[in-house]
């Protein structure tokens, strides 16, 4: 039996992050995705994103976007806490997880 789950695709972190808040919503994100077993839709992975990201800021991700999310800037003091870099997301985090996320399924 399987017992991969699409939360593998999180580790390692990324070596540079965009803003402060993006650490914490990549660890929401490798939580949600716990349960979910392997194999998974890239295209599905990157929807699912999306609307996290859009639920969490009320907004999808934009180039040169910053956005604040009450959540995540309680977690750590600080006055950047809590802001997620679209740039961030759209260029750097969203690809490099489909890049993981197919090199897993093929490996299932």
């Amino acid at each position: 039996m399987n017992t991969k789950s699409v939360s593998t695709i999180f580790d390692p972190e990324p070596l540079q992050w965009g803003l402060r808040g993006d650490p914490f919503l990549w660890e929401y994100l490798k939580e949600q995705y716990q349960d979910m077993p392997l194999p998974y839709s890239a295209k599905t992975l990157r929807e699912d994103i999306l609307r996290m990201f859009s639920t969490l800021t009320g907004a999808l991700p934009a180039p040169g976007g910053d956005y604040f999310v009450e959540q995540f800037a309680q977690t750590h003091v600080g006055m950047s806490t809590g802001w997620l870099s679209g740039d961030f997301w759209l260029n750097t985090a969203i690809p490099l997880l489909i890049q993981r996320l197919e090199q897993a399924n093929a490996a299932v």
